[in-house]
This record gives C-alpha cells, sequence and structure tokens, in this order.
C-alpha cells in the first residue's frame, strides 16, 4: 500500500519542520522534505510519507486543496519513477 505523498504549492515560508507537523496532524511522518534550490529557498514543493496507507489517505483527503500561508497546497500520491 501506498504511504507517500507529493506536495505542491508550498507557501515559500514553509520548511521541512513545518510540512512534517502539518501532516503530522494526521499520523506520524516516516519522511518530510521540502525541496530546496541552491541558495536553500523552497521551491514550492516537497514529499511526505506516513507510516500507514490509512494515515497517507487521511492527508489526501484532509489538506488537499487546503491553504497554508498564502498558497492552497496539492497533495497527490507520489508516482515511482519508470525504471
Amino acid at each position: 500500500m501506498n504511504t507517500k505523498l507529493f506536495v505542491a504549492g508550498l507557501d515559500w515560508a514553509i520548511d521541512t519542520e513545518a510540512l512534517k507537523s502539518i501532516f503530522g496532524q494526521y499520523g506520524t511522518v516516516v519522511y518530510g522534505k521540502v525541496v530546496v534550490d541552491d541558495q536553500r529557498r523552497s521551491r514550492g514543493f516537497g514529499f511526505v510519507e506516513m507510516s500507514s496507507h490509512e494515515e497517507a489517505e487521511a492527508c489526501l483527503n484532509n489538506l488537499n486543496g487546503s491553504t497554508h500561508g498564502k498558497r492552497a497546497i496539492v497533495v497527490k500520491w507520489k508516482e515511482d519513477k519508470p525504471q
């Protein structure tokens, strides 16, 4: 079962710890990361892995379209890269 999520539309001020905190409301965050550029500025997206499929689904259902900071976030299932 999938537990990995892709998160887009992050407010530029949200860092990895804030991202984990937002998703942590719905369960245990195993991994969370806001992707940054060479100057350590947020690129506006990141990845989260929850400890169970049910927790990941709760995040998807409750956080997709929610506003954090000045932007509404998009939460989707993370797609694995083709081999």
